[in-house]
């Protein structure tokens, strides 16, 4: 009886192994014969080409295709003809239904089309029932705010019957814009009234908008700096982000400081500030930074205060008479982001404000400048002498999403923070942005000010920094960029987020990873030619 249950057992377990979650296809023609091979249809062991990166290939990466006109059908199916360039199990299958403009168009991809890096060429492999049939690929913009204009390919045309074949559609002559397309439109045999033709398509590769190689910042080879870590700190086992580092210049003892927040496992990753220093006589930039044995140093509050879920983009400041000023963002039951401000007299001991400094508005960076206190929430600044209360303060607007290079910042703009170098008399603004997401930014830029308050985007093509490659730890989202000079260097502390290892879905929100606070480095001198400042 018992070795009867065990049996039962494991046929029960090899069923729900064998259940797939993957779209419905035909059934797999792994016992079939397969077709014989044409003379011009080689299997070939396909290199990959680093300028495009594989946008749908119906394994592993899916775009969501609506069917557009007469009675036209779209499915995925098994590969008919593993053979030539095409060897993949699956692929996507059109089948005409009699009109002479059917077409099928993409949902969105959650991240626009950038060509900083490379050409807007584009690629798909097509398996057609006839040759000489002309195939048309149109981008397009969900956002129609936007004003991109459609493009369209329509000179492409099949050289081959019921064979792969690589199509490429290139836009260079067009000059389309980074970051201002997302959608793909298809059009098979253009023109032509057919029915119960089956197209075959694969393998739609799109311009590879990975920039790491060509950033002006580049990452320290040890990331990351600062990782969660269990025991002791247990404030920060899930998450450790958003570094705000004060110079020895600034700090109320001759050191580094460095205010981070980190994420626990409770309640939801509750926030936390806490701080690490360094002495500045054996300062090094990677460490080791000493965590304050008293972390956190803004705690949560208790049930029904404003920062009982929250506490997080941490921005100090040393003002008046050493006392330091620290805003953060803060966020209660009611899950909405506020400003709130503590003080200290030594950095580590801080009293909170009983009320709000600010309302549905979040923090970024805070500068003490000539007996002012310049408190920056995104597109504003509030400029007040009393940085404890928001009465009579000034409020300026800085400037707004959209006009850096490439439009990678059409859509927002955040994590503004401010720096100052030794000998120049400028101020900068090293800020996050995004054409496609709110809150899942790619890519980091800077603006220059002589005031604090009127700022102009460096206009240089060549990216300052963006998230790291894939299947590394910051593959996703990068936030809050904190530059600080150190001898005849600049180093960049950021947030990232991703998992080693691990490729995600790099364009979801928060996909499987944690925050890490990492490293990457320049020159001061190629900083200031990048900024046209030489």
């Amino acid at each position: 009886m018992v070795l009867e249950l065990k049996h039962a057992v494991l046929l029960i377990a090899a069923a729900l192994l064998s259940f797939s979650c993957e779209p419905a296809v035909e059934d797999d023609d792994s016992q079939q014969t397969p077709p014989a091979l044409e003379d011009d249809e080689q299997d070939v062991e396909e290199v990959d080409d680093p300028s495009l990166m594989t946008l749908a290939n119906f394994e592993n990466s899916f775009l969501t295709f609506n069917e557009k006109g007469g009675d036209l059908e779209y499915s995925i199916v098994t590969n008919p003809r593993k053979r030539g360039v095409n060897t993949s199990r699956r692929c996507g299958l059109v089948e005409s239904g009699g009109g002479a403009w059917e077409f099928i168009w993409s949902e969105p991809y959650a991240k626009n089309f950038d060509f900083t890096a490379n050409p807007p060429v584009f690629k798909m492999k097509v398996l057609a029932p006839k040759a000489g049939a002309k195939v048309y690929l149109k981008i397009e913009s969900s956002d129609y705010a936007s004003l991109a204009k459609p493009l369209e390919i329509q000179n492409v045309v099949t050289t081959k019957e019921g064979r792969w074949e690589d199509l490429v559609f290139d836009f260079t002559d067009m000059n389309p814009a980074s970051n201002r397309y997302n959608k793909l439109v298809i059009l098979f045999d253009a023109g032509v009234a057919s029915s119960d033709e089956q197209w075959y398509f694969d393998e739609i590769r799109v311009p590879n908008d990975d920039l790491t190689d060509i950033c002006l910042f580049q990452r320290w080879e040890g990331n990351p700096v600062l990782r969660p870590v269990d025991g002791k700190n247990d404030w920060m086992n899930s998450h450790i982000a958003n570094a705000a580092i004060i110079s020895p210049e600034h700090s109320i003892d001759g050191n580094w400081w460095m205010y981070a927040r980190g994420g626990n496992n409770r309640n939801g990753s509750n926030e936390q500030i806490g701080v690490f220093t360094q002495s500045s006589e054996t300062f090094s930039p990677f460490g080791p930074w000493i965590p304050y044995e008293g972390n956190p140093v803004i705690a949560n509050g208790p049930e029904g205060s404003y920062d009982s879920w929250r506490a997080l983009d941490s921005t100090p400041v040393v003002g008046k008479d050493g006392v330091t000023y620290l805003y953060y963002k803060a966020r209660g039951a009611d899950g909405k982001s506020h400003t709130a401000c503590a003080y200290s007299s030594d950095g580590l001991n801080f009293t909170k404000l009983p009320e709000l400094w600010l309302q549905n508005e979040g923090p970024t960076d805070a500068v003490y400048h000539e007996g002012k206190y310049y408190i920056y929430l995104g597109d504003k600044v509030y400029v007040t002498e009393d940085p404890l209360t928001t009465e009579g303060a000034e409020v300026y607007p800085t400037f707004s999403p959209g006009g850096a290079p490439s439009n990678f910042d059409d859509k927002i703009f955040f994590g503004n923070m401010l720096f100052r170098l030794k000998g120049v008399d400028k101020w900068f603004m090293a800020y996050q942005g995004s054409a496609s997401q709110w809150d899942f930014p790619d890519r980091f830029h800077v603006a220059l000010s002589d005031d604090l308050i009127h700022w102009t985007k460096v206009q240089n093509m060549q990216p300052f920094f963006s998230r790291g490659k894939a299947g590394t730890w910051d593959q996703c989202g990068i936030w809050f960029p904190e530059v600080i000079e150190h001898e005849d260097n600049l180093y960049m502390f950021y947030e990232g987020w991703g998992k080693e290892g691990y490729i995600a879905d790099r364009n979801k929100p928060y996909a499987e990873g944690n925050s890490c606070v990492g490293i990457a480095i320049t020159s001061k001198a190629a900083f200031l030619k990048w900024c046209g400042l030489e």
